[in-house]
């Protein structure tokens, strides 16, 4: 059975070297890191017993401004 959930997460960046990107720039880098970080990723060692295993079938980047 597959279980669909939506998450909202909080990504704090700060530049270590370069020079600056604008805001946009930023935001598509992180929306692609998120999106590329998840589908086929398993979710392992959770459960009542510790034993159980959950594959990331699909997953979908939405920008909130």
């Amino acid at each position: 059975m597959a279980h669909t959930f939506k998450v909202e997460i909080e990504v704090v960046v700060e530049r270590v070297e370069g020079k600056f990107a604008s805001r946009d720039e930023i935001a598509e880098a992180i929306q692609d890191a998120l999106a590329s970080a998840g589908e086929g990723d398993s979710l392992s060692g959770i459960g009542a017993d510790g034993t159980s295993e959950y594959e990331i079938v699909s997953s979908t980047v939405v920008a909130v401004e």
